[in-house]
């Protein structure tokens, strides 16, 4: 399994999940976007299966 660190998104540290082909390509049906709070608990938030729905889920978290 390949993770790769995103930018943060309103507070939140993104994470990218996912694993790959025998030739280096991405497993589209692996990928797993994860959000954790920025803070020195670093607790997991939620998580998604494409970057825009964990967006969308944090952002109604935070109204």
């Amino acid at each position: 399994m390949t993770v790769k660190l995103l930018k943060p998104y309103k507070g939140f540290e993104i994470e990218k999940s996912y694993e790959e082909n025998a030739d280096g390509t991405i497993k589209k049906d692996t990928i797993v976007y994860t959000a954790y709070a920025d803070d020195e608990d670093n607790a997991l938030f939620d998580a998604a299966r494409t970057l825009a729905e964990l967006k969308k889920k944090i952002d109604i978290y935070l109204r």
